[in-house]
């Protein structure tokens, strides 16, 4: 490949990368430095300003940056992958069988995802093992670049595989030219050499994916896909397609992984085509990659993907120690596994997401949220919005601050939450939390997370391709799944406070063997204590004979919590502690209110605990000074796995005296109905304010230590003690 760069001093720079040229020219003002672009190119020289004259278009990745340097979009687009790529015709079978060849197929069909298995749209393939298909051909228009030739594969069910994953389904992929030959990619990965198209006999991770063959060095003209069935097995959505395009690239490395098997062993690729430009070193056979500390920026326009591709990225680094700065920026792109950031660290203000992605090639991992910041170092985002993505925003570095975004999240894949806060010490704070479908933030094995001062509208979301008989959809999730006490790994020390939630449970009576969840704390964190206090909570079952679900708080799996000061407005149980997901020990609910709204469950429990249909422990679980509005306390225990919890009310006693001094003297005292002093003490001012343990139960054994004898001196009064009560207690 042949680089030119030429610089005269009279302001006029082309670059040429192949046959792809960018000019641009020179300027002053003040002591800032101009340079005009008017094409895609490099754009390396420190302490310049570059600044579009014209929107850029390239067939493939569009600007590389240096370091230190600011890229004005100045109002105008950067295209990339604008090459005129098509797409494959019906590739989703939202048209049936056309434009397919199914003369080896017997045993294929065109189904309804509704009533077979979802995935994307409304229509896939059902295929027989050993059946093959082969689509129509479709025209490469660019030679000499990545594409991947996709197969969306459902995957079984968890529990139709019985917990074997080798039991998922399988398929092999070809590619064929316009001849029919069947092509074979011998493809340099930064490990060895594999091949990389065909790809045979393999399956996606549970949860659904796809099946890929890179295409690499191929001349531009027409291809085909063929899919061989190697089990029985539902395949979607299948295509050729660009991959590896970016906006604007910050080259720090090059990663060199793009087989089949390095995407599902958490190796990714980037500037996967441009290894042959970018070198290490300063060799005159290539431009030097960025090295060192730097910044930067890139701000005022619009970065579009003018294709429907995958694994592309509006802006991507590779420079670890160099901070990105994104400024009144717009990213749109679609695709499979699309991006619109993918770097280490940096500041992101006023700017607008909108990422059209169905699906993800895996989704163990949150590798492809809309933005993904992943470095170490802290970074800050802020009055920006973002809309749609398998999550929106994912950032690891330690205190970060994350606050005023827009969160409107288009989530089908499993745990892609809008926000992944994966930086111990972390703030989030005056966002809005409003997924068209998904759910709000999943805190995961984090330490020190403070969530405060955000809003969140939850709704029960259908089945998924992952999950057909429950599924959850939640405000905040707190999880370290089942993680031993102290475990560093754990999550611990975590606190959402401040917040409002309105959570909504949607039914869906097209699925009637189906239980929508929809929570606003899903609480599954095991190594330590974490805190979830002062929330404002509404609850609404839209249909309460329906199987829907929804729960301020969903406990399970769960070992030392503190919920505490929330307001919790309901139509139904707002509480389940011990759920479907697993048991709980060591949980503290204090001074919640709950209240009653219109259209509710006649006479609901204020607490499920414990679940009917397994073994789903419940131990060491107190509930303290718990305020209901309309209605009495009552706790709904079901099934019988080990289960011990306290109930705890505050009794506040107010001593009355003509004789002042008589008030301040006496010694108080109370006993339970079993005659043991549970308190002694002096009126501080005429006042005690205590707590009593009103019930305790131990499995089947349960104890009522309520009423309470009060004793002052000679006098004595007896109190029912079922919620917190306030007695004047007169001396006279």
């Amino acid at each position: 490949m042949r680089i030119s760069v030429c610089a005269i001093n009279v302001g006029l720079l082309v670059l040429f990368f192949g046959g792809w040229c960018g000019v641009a020219a020179q300027e002053g003002v003040g002591n800032e430095r101009v340079v005009l672009v008017s094409g895609p190119g490099f754009y390396v020289e420190p302490g310049v300003t570059y600044r579009l004259t014209k929107d850029i278009h390239s067939d493939h990745s569009g600007l590389f940056l240096g370091k230190d340097v600011t890229l004005d979009l100045n109002g105008f687009t950067v295209y990339y992958a604008d090459g005129g790529y098509n797409n494959l015709l019906n590739g989703g079978f939202e048209q049936g069988i056309t434009g397919w060849g199914l003369s080896s197929a017997p045993g294929a069909k065109v189904v309804n995802t509704k009533d077979v298995h979802v995935f994307v749209g409304e229509k896939l393939m059902s295929l027989k093992a050993g059946d093959e298909i082969v689509s129509s051909y479709m025209e490469l228009p660019v030679a000499d670049r990545s594409y991947y030739a996709m197969c969306g594969v459902t995957g079984y069910y968890y529990e139709d595989m019985k917990g074997d994953m080798n039991n998922e389904m399988r398929v092999s992929v070809f590619v064929e030219d316009e001849q029919g030959k069947s092509i074979r990619c011998l493809t340099e990965y930064a490990d060895s050499a594999a091949l990389s198209c065909p790809t045979i006999n393999q399956s996606p991770r549970l949860g659904g994916g796809f099946v890929m063959a890179h295409l690499q060095g191929l001349p531009a003209g027409k291809y085909r896909v063929r899919v061989r069935a190697e089990t029985d097995c539902l395949v979607d959505e299948i295509d050729i397609r660009p991959a590896f395009d970016v906006g604007v690239g910050i080259v720090g490395r090059v990663e060199r992984y793009g087989h089949y098997g390095h995407l599902f062993e958490g190796r990714f690729g980037a500037f996967f085509d441009h290894a042959k430009v970018f070198s290490a070193d300063a060799s005159t056979s290539g431009m030097k990659q960025v090295t060192g500390e730097g910044t930067v920026t890139i701000r005022n326009g619009r970065i579009k993907n003018a294709a429907v591709g995958v694994l592309s990225a509006g802006v991507q680094s590779t420079a670890d120690d160099v901070r990105l700065v994104l400024e009144q920026v717009e990213f749109e792109s679609a695709g499979i596994s699309t991006v619109a950031v993918e770097g280490l660290y940096g500041s992101i203000r006023h700017c607008k997401f909108d990422i059209q992605s169905p699906f993800v090639i895996n989704r163990h991992g949150n590798q492809f949220m809309a933005v993904n910041l992943r470095g170490e170092r802290p970074s800050e985002v802020s009055y920006s919005t973002f809309y749609g993505g398998q999550g929106c925003l994912t950032v690891k570095g330690i205190k970060s601050v994350i606050h005023d975004n827009l969160f409107v999240n288009r989530q089908t894949v499993t745990n892609h939450y809008s926000l992944s806060p994966s930086g111990d010490s972390t703030r989030v704070f005056n966002n809005r939390f409003e997924p068209e479908i998904g759910s709000g933030i999943g805190i995961y094995r984090r330490k020190g997370v403070e969530v405060y001062n955000n809003f969140f509208r939850i709704t029960a979301a259908p089945p998924s391709c992952e999950y057909n008989l429950d599924y959850s959809t939640n405000g905040i999730r707190i999880s370290d799944y089942g993680a031993k006490t102290g475990d560093p790994k754990g999550a611990i020390g975590n606190k959402i406070y401040g917040n409002t939630f309105e959570i909504i449970g949607k039914a869906f009576p097209e699925y009637p063997n189906y239980v929508p969840l929809a929570t606003a704390i899903f609480y599954s964190a095991s190594a330590g204590g974490n805190e979830v206090f002062d929330n404002d909570i509404s609850v609404v079952l839209e249909d309460s004979t329906s199987n829907t679900q929804a729960y301020a708080f969903y406990i399970g799996n769960a070992n030392e919590g503190l919920l505490y000061d929330n307001r919790i407005r309901a139509n139904a149980t707002p509480i389940w502690v011990a759920t479907v997901y697993d048991g709980a020990s060591n949980i503290d609910l204090s001074r919640n209110r709950i209240s009653r709204i219109t259209d509710s469950v006649p006479d609901f429990a204020s607490v499920r605990l414990g679940y009917q249909y397994g073994s789903r422990p419940a131990t060491s679980i107190s509930f303290r000074s718990t305020q209901v509005d309309g209605m009495p306390f009552r706790i709904a225990r079901e099934g019988s796995a080990e289960t011990s919890y306290r109930v705890l009310w505050t009794l506040e006693l107010e001593l009355v005296s003509s004789k002042r001094k008589k008030i301040k003297t006496r010694l108080v005292e109370m006993f339970d109905r079993k005659g043991q002093r549970v308190f002694s003490g002096v009126a501080k001012d005429g006042k005690v304010l205590t707590e009593l343990l009103a019930c305790a139960v131990n499995n089947e054994i349960k104890e009522v230590f309520s009423p309470f004898r009060v004793r002052v001196g000679k006098k004595e009064r007896l109190v029912e003690l079922d919620k917190d009560t306030k007695v004047v207690f007169s001396l006279d």
